[in-house]
């Protein structure tokens, strides 16, 4: 097949040796032409028409089907990122999108071993490129609106490839497959949070065993915005399911189904090591009695330093200011008094949560030193939790199952690929204009040939003309069996003197 592609730059340099041989003979014999031999030239050329007839067919066909050919074997890829973030130059994880990664060595060294290609990366690199529409054009970086983001990534290999054993078309494929795989792994949205693991739960204690499925459901929530916030009203199509309903039932298994696990855990003083676990609260409160007393002294500071104003400085101003729709109004804003006030009222409910956290500590220390545990209590307990991983296991699949028909959905797989085909009036046209080239320099050729001929043998250029047309009349006179009457008389004279 790299043969066949090789017929159009074959031709186009026969092409321009033709024109430069027809150049070069005009300029030899132009100071010796006269128009009438060149009239007698182009009839002298009547009799080549069938030829160069055949000639152009030939290398129309020729020229078209290598064209043709080339592309179908040869052709373009083209790689559409059909996701949001695409258009404002990012990946679906938000993290800058870089186009070099499609023919990165990373990924060229992939499709090398996946196809079991003899080649290397580095010569592979230069057997492929990569552009896009806006190569084109003409952008001005000093103009923030002429900047422009493609979207869309035409990747070519060149026909040499088939040295190595393979062709462009099974090269493309490889690469789409490759980089597809690569750009998943590494740019799409990062769904490992939803991969849960409850190994540590071994030997745990049973308070603690409710605050480690918490944080995991807590995973999962949070993840869940990331598409809400995209498209809010979007429906699987299995289960009716929404990112908002899906929200609610994590909701729920945190405030209701982990609450109750910790009421029964608090109402039966289930503990693995008693001693250890209020050693551990009392602990934890005077961290937290730390905290609170900082939050409080915080808080007391900005309440003094509010009472240090002046009544005149805390009195709010008034700006003159115009809105959106150049309406005139008075803006009321803030003064240093207000920001002090703002911070105050955050201390005093930090101050508010470390005292609830505390008191919360007391009591789970007071009940689980109670002896009022049983073996069926432990036994309940231990039944519960498998209970609530494998709802928790539940509801991590279906975060999963929904993110999946989102992202197919929506982003459609994030890229789409698709390989160009010939246009075959654009490919006709193309050959027919090359054929006309071609004919044409055939044609000046010949017209020329004779004159060319009369100036390398010092002939008259008249004469030259007239030998070529007398001997195109001696083979027609041939075919109709006739021979040549010579002229008689003052006829035959005028006929030898030259014009």
């Amino acid at each position: 097949m790299i043969l066949v592609s090789a017929i159009v730059p074959v031709l186009t340099v026969c092409l321009v040796l033709l024109f430069i041989i027809l150049i070069r003979r005009f300029l030899s014999v132009r100071s010796k032409l006269p128009v009438l031999g060149l009239q007698n030239g182009i009839s002298h050329l009547t009799g080549k028409r069938r030829w160069l007839a055949v000639a152009g067919v030939l290398i129309f066909l020729a020229s078209f089907g290598a064209r043709v050919s080339t592309k179908l074997w040869s052709p373009n890829m083209l790689m559409v990122f059909n996701y949001e973030e695409a258009a404002r130059g990012q990946n679906p994880n938000t993290t800058r999108f870089n186009e070099s990664d499609i023919l990165s060595d990373r990924v060229l060294e992939a499709v090398i071993q996946r196809g079991g290609l003899q080649i290397s990366p580095e010569r592979l690199a230069e057997m492929l490129t990569l552009s896009t529409r806006l190569d084109a054009e003409k952008l001005d970086v000093t103009q923030e609106s002429s900047l422009k983001i493609s979207t869309e990534y035409w990747v070519h290999c060149s026909e040499k490839v088939s040295l190595y054993h393979t062709n462009p078309k099974t090269v493309l494929n490889l690469l789409a497959d490759v980089y597809w795989e690569d750009f998943i792994q590494n740019y799409a949205e990062n769904d490992s949070v939803l991969d849960l693991s409850f190994d540590e739960l071994e030997g745990m204690e049973y308070l603690d065993v409710k605050d480690y499925l918490q944080m995991h459901a807590y995973k999962l929530k949070n993840y869940l915005p990331m598409y809400s916030s995209a498209s809010s009203s979007f429906r699987a199509a299995a289960d009716g399911e929404t990112f908002a309903s899906l929200s609610q039932k994590i909701d729920n298994f945190i405030k209701i189904e982990l609450e109750r696990y910790e009421a029964f855990v608090l109402e039966n003083s289930l503990s693995i090591d008693k001693t250890t676990y209020q050693s551990r609260m009392q602990y934890a409160n005077r961290l937290l009695d730390i905290s609170r007393k900082q939050d409080m002294a915080s808080y007391d500071v900005r309440i003094e330093t509010i009472n240090m104003y002046n009544a005149f400085m805390t009195r709010f101003v008034l700006i003159p200011t115009y809105d959106t729709d150049k309406e005139f109004y008075m803006s009321k804003t803030k003064v240093g008094v207000d920001y002090f006030a703002d911070e105050a009222k955050e201390h005093l409910e930090s101050a508010t949560k470390l005292v609830e956290e505390m008191e919360h500590n007391s009591y789970a220390s007071d009940q689980i030193g109670k002896n009022l545990s049983s073996s069926n209590a432990y036994a309940q307990a231990d039944e519960r939790i498998e209970e609530l991983k494998n709802e928790l296991i539940n509801l991590s699949a279906q975060c999963r199952q929904l993110c999946s028909a989102y992202v197919k959905e929506k982003r459609d797989g994030y890229i789409q690929v698709s390989f160009s085909s010939p246009s075959m009036a654009g490919e006709a046209g193309r050959a027919f204009l090359f054929t006309l080239l071609f004919v044409a320099a055939l044609g000046g050729i010949a017209i020329l040939d004779p004159f060319y001929k009369a100036c390398r043998e010092d002939i008259p250029v008249g004469g030259a003309v007239k030998q070529a047309l007398q001997g195109k009349t001696r083979k027609k006179s041939k075919k109709s069996g006739k021979g040549a009457v010579k002229p008689e008389g003052k006829n035959a004279d005028r006929e030898e003197v030259s014009p």
